[in-house]
């Protein structure tokens, strides 16, 4: 069952969901849809470099440029840019709800994709220590797209479980970013190792 508007204001109030922003929790309520809690990019970012040489695998040690920019400022996507996005909110999801982060519409029709692929947020996902969410960002227009720091890019979700997860993100082997304030790159090569390597 998705929440509503009524139960997300209520759950942050009551600290049940945690929504941590530098504007304040005035401005955190008043970005609660009917629906969903609209959420504001953050500060800092990644990008992958334009080279034609390189080649990233499972197992790559990925470093990527980093900057931040101040509040209100624009960073330009040049058309098929692709960077890595911290969300200047830092949340902590409660152990019997899930999360799904879903583009807002108005900023879809730009050409501006908005967490591309890893939308669901696991239960108990910063909910010891407040994580923002790192977004994937592409411009898939044919000009440049310019984003401001503080815009609200897209919202998040939120669903009820049956009951609470066994094993909550927090104590899964896999757990890798918990804590993150700026955007993490893929730490793909810190999951467990399987049988299948075995076979090799």
């Amino acid at each position: 069952m998705i929440l509503s508007d009524k139960t997300i204001k209520d759950y942050i109030l009551e600290n049940k969901l945690i929504v941590e922003s530098h504007y304040w929790l005035d401005d955190i309520l008043n970005n609660i849809a009917c629906a969903s809690l609209d959420i504001r990019l953050g500060n800092y970012f990644k990008f992958f470099p334009r080279k034609t040489d390189q080649v990233l695998n499972l197992d790559s040690n990925i470093e990527l440029e980093e900057k931040y920019i101040e509040d209100w400022e624009y960073l330009v996507l040049q058309p098929d840019d692709f960077c890595l996005w911290a969300t200047k909110e830092k949340f902590g999801i409660p152990e019997d709800i899930v999360a799904r982060v879903e583009w807002r519409s108005s900023i879809w029709r730009l050409g501006i994709l908005i967490h591309v692929t890893a939308w669901f947020i696991d239960p108990w996902f910063g909910l010891n220590s407040p994580s923002t969410i790192t977004l994937e960002i592409k411009n898939i227009n044919t000009v440049p797209v310019a984003l401001k720091v503080g815009s609200r890019v897209c919202q998040l979700a939120l669903e009820t479980m049956d009951k609470p997860a066994q094993v909550p993100y927090n104590k899964k082997p896999s757990a890798k970013y918990n804590g993150q304030i700026k955007p993490e790159v893929s730490n793909i090569k810190k999951d467990p190792k399987n049988n299948l390597e075995k076979l090799k």
